[in-house]
């Protein structure tokens, strides 16, 4: 997340790695430890098919995952380091997918620390074009964010990142990737042959607690009948193989004042496929959050809609509010609730609950 961002999380938004068990430090080298437990129930609801107009019970359940991580530094000169960090997270026995069960690699890369010279990067992580953008709104533990097609941490990367002042700029490069998964969650999914790509982002924090920021992300995908996207409407649903070029850009803008956050941020996606009509998606994410000695209250609000490209015009796919309350025991454990408010026909609010344990 952004440092803007950070800055008013604590205690109820915190970050993993504020948390590190420092291992060894000596001699200008550094191994840190670091970890996550945590635990959220889902509450029963409904969910809606447009296609079969038909609706689908959802019970409640508890599902848990662990993460844990290391992260490791070593000074080369008086400018350059060798840095290097993993993450890793698995979920429980009985929760998420068959998959999901599996332990599954969230950070793994090594590179080098030039200082004011900034970072040279290899390995798995997100993208400059999260790490610009979507981050700014990515504040809540579930129901946020939901208004990209942002497709997770990408491995095979290379990347350089740099801050002068308030200025930041991050690149990367996008090796080809055999098994490619768009590890997206939401309305939207991609499996196929990953050909390269290529992101960039770019911000500016002010010194009153503005800040702007730009990011662009491209793919290229190998023509193939795995190269499947889908989405879900309003008025149904459809799906389009042989996928070649997948585009983001977004704007995003934050404002941090005393307790209080403030961020927005619209993106539109271009899928470009061999055979069939393009495909485009627009979303637009708001988010704010107001922190208190050991409270935070969220709020936010999620809108995309997609269309096929001289086949039909915008229809919705994500459109719903979100309110949030956590509540920080210490700086280690917290507890949460969010509840989704939906926009979309036919389709019912949701709620959940959770706690986090951080070390």
């Amino acid at each position: 997340m952004k440092k803007t961002i950070l800055a008013i999380a604590i205690p109820a938004l915190f970050a993993s790695a504020a948390n590190a068990a420092v291992i060894y430090d000596k001699d200008g080298t550094t191994f840190d430890v670091y970890g996550r437990v945590h635990a959220q129930y889902y509450g029963e609801y409904d969910s809606y098919d447009a296609n079969t107009d038909t609706s689908t019970k959802n019970d409640g359940e508890l599902k848990t995952y662990a993460r844990l991580g290391w992260s490791g530094r070593m000074a080369l000169d008086s400018i350059w380091s060798g840095i290097a960090k993993t993450e890793w997270q698995i979920a429980s026995e009985n929760s998420y997918d068959a998959d999901a069960r599996e332990v599954k690699a969230r950070h793994i890369y090594a590179g080098f620390d030039g200082s004011q010279y900034g970072q040279v990067l290899f390995g798995q992580t997100e993208t400059a074009f999260y790490n610009a953008t979507v981050a700014k709104t990515d504040i809540f533990e579930d129901y946020g964010d939901m208004a990209n097609v942002y497709d997770g941490r990408q491995e095979g990367q290379a990347i350089y990142k740099g801050q002068w002042g308030g200025f930041g700029f991050q690149t990367g490069y996008i090796t080809n990737n055999g098994s490619y998964d768009s590890n997206y969650t939401g309305w939207s999914a991609i499996e196929g042959h990953m050909d390269k790509g290529y992101t960039v982002g770019a911000t500016y924090d002010f010194d009153f607690g503005l800040g702007l920021a730009a990011g662009y992300e491209s793919k290229s995908f190998e023509d193939g009948d795995k190269s499947i996207l889908g989405i879900t409407t309003e008025v149904g649903s459809f799906a389009q193989t042989n996928l070649t070029d997948k585009d983001d850009w977004a704007l995003a803008a934050s404002y941090t004042y005393a307790g209080f956050y403030f961020a927005g941020l619209y993106n539109e996606s271009k899928f470009k496929f061999d055979g069939f009509n393009d495909v485009k998606v627009r979303g637009y994410e708001l988010a704010a959050s107001y922190n208190v000695d050991a409270w935070t209250l969220l709020a936010g609000y999620n809108r995309s809609e997609a269309k096929i490209k001289n086949v039909s015009s915008y229809e919705d796919t994500t459109n719903h509010g979100v309110l949030g309350v956590q509540y920080a025991f210490n700086t280690k454990l917290k507890a949460y609730t969010e509840y989704k408010i939906q926009g979309l026909d036919h389709q019912d609010d949701e709620w959940t609950a959770g706690m986090q344990y951080n070390f």
